[in-house]
């Protein structure tokens, strides 16, 4: 079957500011991970990623009618459904008979809701790569209600065109537990990886990208929407696979840095201590940067990251307000934080500091004890995100009963304090937008940290990052000597979180 995946963005705006930087990208490795599976079995895949190359709405139909999909697959966040709505307009003008699924983390949070949704056809809840095949095997034995009902994890309606028609809720799908199993990502189906544009704070040398070594996450954390989609059990590539990835993306790609998306990298230590060894063995030169939690590091293991290449983590802290920190069950607490982050800095490694402020049961004082907690650490750069009650997490089940949520409008979800979904009891909008931008000019406005910024911003032999990083530290000066009420800083600090 002919199946086009597509990452979902808006169309373009000529009206619309354009930012100071572009939007930070990286590739969509959930759809390349679909489309190397699909493509191993005998399956015609392209994938369309509208975030990286925009197109408006004739290019799309048009480019939709060209490939002629049997399949449309999208993946959604709570801020795509919109657009994903249009998009699945456009395929069927295009391609009356095409089929339209969605998955990723607004199918899995909100599964009926999806399912229900007259411009989809299904909704596919939990992870991509056999459940799709699955499905094309039942639409090629022909396909029907009863028929699709029974591809685990899958959702709809009777009639897809009637939400009042019955609900037809396939078994739960299992993880993949042999992650080694799966090919890697088809990243030849994707622009050059070269020409996303990666925040500059990601990396140090360039081209630079993305790779996933392990899915899942054993924390509980209530604000967290990828729970649904890859579950809480932890499983991982070995370190061998992960080190071949890392050698075919320098050979294939001239990749020079590694950004490891995994939610949780250093969970499993001696899987890391691994991956590190094996690196040295092989001689391999490879600068690489990592999110994880602060529980799961010990001085022996970043030491031999750093020895490995590892140059930057970044830590999800959330929150410098013991009671905070307890009500959003993070699963530590700050003076860990503070320890783990000294460990880092002294093994060489540079820590990044995220944060969120507004939760339910932040108040002022709680959140300037987050801000002042922020300052207080050897991290070189902070993100303050406002705080996000995704579909489908316990944050977004207990939201109502600590403060305003407004629900109505899917395109707030990006933690824009202008347009903020969720306000707690004894907090406001405009408090909101004040505080952050309160936040990062506080953060900043040490010299020091303006030099290390400016330091992460050198990239080497990459002159256009030197001279994006000249714009952005002109700009930095001005915030800094008018103060925060200029709002610059939100703009272009905003990091993966």
């Amino acid at each position: 079957m002919r199946v086009l995946l597509v990452h979902p963005a808006d169309f373009p705006d000529p009206a619309r500011r354009p930012p100071l930087l572009p939007p930070n990208q990286a590739p969509p490795l959930g759809l390349a991970y679909i489309a190397a599976f699909l493509r191993q079995s005998g399956h015609d895949v392209a994938i369309v990623d509208l975030k990286h190359s925009p197109q408006d709405r004739p290019e799309l139909q048009a480019s939709i009618a060209a490939f002629a999909p049997d399949v449309l697959g999208m993946g959604l966040y709570t801020v795509t459904v919109p657009v994903a709505e249009e998009i699945a307009d456009l395929c069927r003008a295009a391609a009356p008979s095409c089929f339209v699924v969605v998955g990723g983390p607004h199918p899995a949070g909100a599964p009926e809701d999806c399912a229900r949704n007259p411009h989809f056809d299904a909704a596919a809840v939990g992870e991509g790569e056999v459940m799709m095949l699955d499905l094309l095997v039942a639409l090629e034995a022909g396909g029907g209600a009863d028929r699709l009902a029974a591809v685990p994890g899958l959702w709809l309606c009777r009639d897809p065109r009637d939400a009042s028609s019955e609900l037809l809720k396939a078994p739960p799908r299992g993880w993949i537990d042999d992650l080694d199993s799966l090919p890697w990502p088809a990243r030849d189906l994707l622009p050059p990886l070269d020409s996303y544009a990666m925040t500059m704070f990601q990396y140090r040398e360039w081209p630079a990208t993305t790779i996933y070594t392990s899915r899942g996450c054993p924390y509980s954390c209530i604000f967290c929407e990828r729970r649904e989609i890859l579950g809480n059990k932890f499983r991982v590539h070995g370190p061998g696979h992960v080190v071949d990835e890392i050698e075919h993306l320098q050979a294939e790609y001239g990749i020079r840095e590694i950004f490891f998306y995994d939610d949780t990298f250093t969970l499993d230590h001696r899987r890391v201590m691994q991956i590190c060894e094996e690196i040295l063995r092989r001689g391999v030169k490879i600068s690489w940067n990592i999110s994880t939690h602060v529980n799961t590091v010990d001085r022996e293991l970043l030491h031999a990251m750093r020895k490995a290449g590892c140059w930057q983590i970044a830590y999800g802290i959330e929150t410098g307000d013991p009671r905070v920190m307890q009500d959003i069950m993070k699963g530590t607490d700050v003076s860990t934080v503070r320890e783990r982050i000294t460990w880092t800095t002294d093994a060489g490694i540079e820590a990044k500091g995220l944060f969120m402020i507004g939760h339910p049961t932040d108040t002022p004082e709680s959140i300037d004890r987050t801000i002042e907690f922020a300052r207080s650490l050897p991290i070189a750069s902070a993100n303050f995100k406002i705080t996000t009650p995704f579909v489908g997490t316990p944050l977004r089940d207990m939201a109502a009963d600590y403060g305003e949520l407004a629900a109505d409008d899917y395109r707030n979800y990006m933690g824009d304090p202008t347009q903020a979904v969720f306000v707690a009891n004894g907090l406001t909008h405009e408090y909101l937008m004040g505080v952050q931008r309160r936040a990062y000019y506080r953060f900043y406005s040490r010299p020091g940290r303006l030099l290390r910024l400016a330091r992460s911003m050198a990239g080497g032999r990459n002159v256009s990052k030197w001279v994006d990083g000249a714009r952005i530290m002109t700009r930095l000066a001005r915030h800094q000597a008018f103060g925060p009420e200029g709002g610059v800083l939100p703009r272009f600090l905003e990091f993966e979180h």
